[in-house]
């Protein structure tokens, strides 16, 4: 027997497989969700970081320029005692060894202050803290001297970063002007703030922060004193680009921002990352951290691919669990139809129908509904296997029964229960004329020979029926009443329609006949 699935079978397995889909949709909808959601925390996350680092960047600046300042100012409140007024008052207090032992102690106090200098009008060094006498050194052409000495302005002075000779190393100087009696520029004072100060800081903190991310210190003009990663060629250039604005100029936390705009930190070239820039408290200092998208987003990269991980294996325990469910259950289908079913005919077994019959007629004891079995047995069919073997007798009930069911109602049960005979169950009639209708459709369509391999093959069926409750009131009752009257049909010369406890319907077989 060829199993076909039945539409219940079918139904229930597009449902599973429908399920199945259902189930991976919201795995995937989760999952999408829940990359999103970390992608979005991820990056809170690192706004904070920048903008608090900016914080903790700006307030440590400050409080390396005021002990700076300080010292600078201290210089001055000693050269303002002093009363000088004019140039040879100035550099003859200034070049006395008491005010190289004033410099040396403000540098030696402070481990920030590289170096602390006297300079006249000429821009020739008068005394410093490194050595005295001052060597012949000229700074005239300085950034700070010429605005100083140009500019009578009291306020101080941050010089772009100037990197020693002698040790490779960078500094930067706070510069004041120092006038005479009548305002008139006589030199300036200076200190000088080691970058190092910074840039070991800031080498400490882009380590922590990793590879792709930078951490700057400007003037309030954008000019660049010192960064990590630290690059000798870029220390005092300008940065053009509108990113330090923008971020100033922010509403979001901290000033921070997202942008691709060409970076001065990377040659340049356009890349995509967070950027947070922060003024310095009372000085013309900016300070500033940038972060690469690859590495802001690089722990939710590290989870994307856990999500990722988690979603195909429950994925793949879905359709895997889907497809051994279906398995099973078409088995145990395919074994429950078999179980109630022909081999041959493919048609309900005694089984199958005995448990109909009992829901049938439940049905109609509680409705008051008739219900008719009709007994059908095969005539001839033990010659025609005796004569053209039993391939040819299992053509004829194939046949018959193709021809049976099409006498009856979907509602309607055929099943086959024995070699020869079948048993039709008609469930809801109004009386056994209805049963004997379909009776006499029976005797017409197997009138009609049979083909088999060219062979014609002629058959026909002997019916018995019994209508519950008038023949019966329990199934086997009824089943072997309408058996009964089955006999008496065959008995009476097969081809005809035998209703229990009446006379056989004779002229059905003068009319088929």
């Amino acid at each position: 027997m060829v199993y076909i699935a039945p539409p219940d079978v079918k139904r229930n397995s597009r449902l599973i497989i429908l399920t199945a889909f259902v189930l991976a949709l919201i795995f995937i909808i989760n999952a999408v969700v829940s990359a999103y959601l970390l992608r979005e925390n991820t990056i809170k996350s690192r706004v904070n970081q920048l903008a608090n680092l900016t914080v903790i960047l700006a307030e440590h600046t400050s409080q390396t320029i005021y002990s700076a300042k300080i010292a600078l100012d201290s210089i001055e409140d000693v050269l303002r005692v002093s009363n000088v007024q004019s140039d040879q008052d100035y550099r003859k207090f200034a070049g006395d060894q008491q005010q190289f032992n004033l410099l040396q102690e403000k540098t030696k106090s402070n481990p920030i202050i590289d170096v602390a200098t006297f300079v006249a009008k000429d821009g020739e060094v008068i005394n410093f803290s490194r050595s005295y006498p001052a060597p012949k050194i000229n700074l005239a052409d300085r950034d700070y001297f010429q605005w100083l000495s140009s500019h009578d302005d009291s306020d101080t002075f941050f010089s772009l970063p100037v990197q020693n000779k002698g040790n490779g190393k960078w500094v930067f100087y706070l510069a004041k002007r120092v006038n005479g009696s009548k305002n008139q520029f006589l030199g300036v004072i200076l200190v000088g703030v080691s970058v190092e100060v910074f840039s070991n800081l800031y080498e400490r903190i882009g380590s922590s922060l990793g590879d792709g991310s930078s951490v700057t210190l400007y003037r309030k003009d954008q000019r660049l004193l010192t960064r990590w990663p630290f690059v000798d060629n870029m220390i005092g250039k300008l940065n053009t680009g509108s990113v330090i604005q923008n971020s100033l100029n922010s509403d979001n936390t901290g000033g921070v921002i997202f942008t691709n705009a060409p970076g001065f930190n990377m040659n340049n070239q356009p890349v995509e990352r967070m950027a947070s820039f922060r003024s310095v408290k009372n000085y013309p200092l900016i300070v500033g951290s940038t972060v690469t998208k690859d590495l802001y987003l690089a722990s939710w990269y590290s989870s994307l691919w856990g999500v990722l991980y988690t979603t195909i294996f429950s994925l793949a325990v879905i359709f895997i669990g889907s497809f051994f469910l279906l398995r099973t259950y078409h088995r145990n289908a395919k074994a429950q139809y078999l179980a109630h079913h022909d081999s041959l005919t493919s048609l309900p077994n005694r089984l199958l129908f005995s448990d109909r019959l009992q829901h049938a007629m439940s049905l109609g004891r509680r409705n008051l509904e008739k219900v008719a079995i009709l007994f059908i047995d095969l005539d001839n069919l033990k010659t025609i296997n005796d004569h053209f073997g039993h391939l040819a007798g299992d053509a004829v009930l194939k046949e018959a029964s193709e021809r049976m069911r099409s006498c009856i109602r979907d509602s309607d049960t055929l099943a086959r229960v024995g070699g020869d005979e079948f048993i039709i169950l008609l469930p809801t009639i109004d009386g056994e004329q209805d049963a004997i209708t379909v009776g006499k459709k029976i005797l017409q369509v197997m009138s009609s020979p049979i083909d088999f391999e060219g062979q014609a093959l002629h058959s026909s069926a002997s019916i018995g029926i019994a209508v519950y409750p008038d023949h019966g009131l329990d199934e086997n009752k009824l089943i072997n009443n309408a058996d009964v009257a089955m006999y008496s049909a065959k008995a009476s010369g097969k081809n005809a329609i035998q209703v229990f406890g009446e006379p056989v319907i004779a002229e059905v077989i003068n009319t088929l006949g």
